[in-house]
């Protein structure tokens, strides 16, 4: 590490110098970590703290927040000069949040936040969609920043070496002085940020993403054979991937823009990835067009739905829940396929209608 020297220096200039000791470190991490959790700018500009010693796997995280971008972000600090040790530790910690789906990641947030001073977030999903992150946002894959009193050679290789390999990982180092008995922290970010050929976050990106999730599980035949048939059935406009769900879900949407009002997002149906299967969903707007009464009358069929969170930023009219089936196999899919395309007709049927009886709509036709 290079050294750092500091001097203060009276208004006059020309007076009496003092030059101020280098800090080897702080008290201790609670106290660092209290600074930096009272003042996230500290970090970052634009940072959210949304987790202060929350736990994983791999045991309990000291700073979890959302940065500008919209990206979540693992912050493992040190009160002294960072080691290898740490490397492996935000690994764990990072991986464990990772690999945890969308839904399961966002409520163990919700449950983790309010605590040691940070904001409490009942509902997390909805909270990031209300936060002005860039469209083509993504929670994951987590980033990673260690924080510490410096750093030593080994350890500032390992990092440039990940980042230069396309994992997104920094160092940020504060440089401690003792002036009486004050520290004064000067910040030193080293960001190293991986190469990305296609640009982060984005649609192709995310459609990367699911892609190789798919794969991951062994769930290609499956997902092939579901998407193949809502594709021809639901005469898909676009197919999405939203922020919050950018390695698990597949959205089918439709154009919502001839509707009074303010309804947040085209997407319809989706496909959801599990560890063992899939789930065919039905956003809010879906449950509202074909009706829920729908949906149990199929419930009685043996077609078993489950509601999914509150979705109020989705809602086409008075229902704010979606629904969803599980399709462990393709036997499964098979079995159930045909009641669940009429269901699909049927919220397309009465998209059709809904928009010709619109007021507000423009004359112009195609669903």
């Amino acid at each position: 590490m290079e050294e750092l020297k500091i001097w203060a220096v009276d208004s006059h200039g020309d007076a009496t110098i003092t030059p101020l000791n280098y800090a080897e470190s702080t008290e201790s991490e609670g106290l660092l970590e209290d600074i930096l959790a009272r003042n996230p700018d500290m970090l970052e500009e634009g940072l959210q703290l949304v987790g202060r010693q929350t736990g994983t796997a791999g045991g309990p995280l000291d700073l979890l927040g959302v940065d500008r971008h919209g990206r979540l972000t693992v912050f493992e600090l040190k009160r002294g000069s960072l080691n290898r040790d740490v490397v492996a530790q935000v690994i764990d910690y990072s991986s464990d949040l990772d690999a945890m789906d969308s839904h399961r990641l966002c409520r163990h947030i919700a449950d983790q936040s309010g605590r040691l001073g940070v904001q409490r977030i009942d509902d997390f999903e909805e909270w990031y969609s209300q936060q002005n992150y860039p469209e083509d946002s993504t929670l994951t894959p987590v980033r990673m920043v260690l924080i510490g009193l410096g750093v030593d050679k080994a350890t500032e290789r390992m990092v440039n070496y990940l980042a230069r390999s396309g994992v997104d990982i920094s160092l940020a180092t504060f440089h401690g002085f003792k002036q009486d008995d004050r520290i004064l922290l000067v910040r030193h970010m080293e960001v190293d940020r991986p190469h990305e050929g296609v640009k982060s976050g984005s649609t192709v990106s995310r459609a990367q993403r699911f892609d190789e999730r798919v794969r991951s599980l062994g769930l290609q035949d499956l997902v092939d054979a579901v998407t193949d048939t809502l594709s021809d059935v639901f005469r898909i406009q676009s197919i999405s991937f939203s922020k919050n769900h950018s390695t698990t879900r597949r959205h089918f949407c439709l154009d919502y823009s001839w509707r009074q009002g303010d309804l947040k997002s085209g997407a319809t149906l989706f496909i959801e990835l599990g560890e063992g299967g899939i789930m065919v969903g039905f956003h809010s707007v879906a449950v509202e067009l074909a009706t829920p009464e729908e949906f149990d009358r199929l419930g009685r069929e043996d077609i078993h739905f489950e509601k999914t969170p509150k979705e109020s930023y989705l809602t086409f009219g008075q229902i704010d829940y979606g629904l969803k089936v599980s399709l462990p196999s393709l036997g499964t899919w098979s079995e159930h396929r045909e009641p669940l395309v009429a269901l699909v007709r049927r919220v397309l049927d009465a998209y059709a209608d809904a928009k010709q009886e619109n007021p507000s709509r423009s004359g112009e036709d195609g669903a």
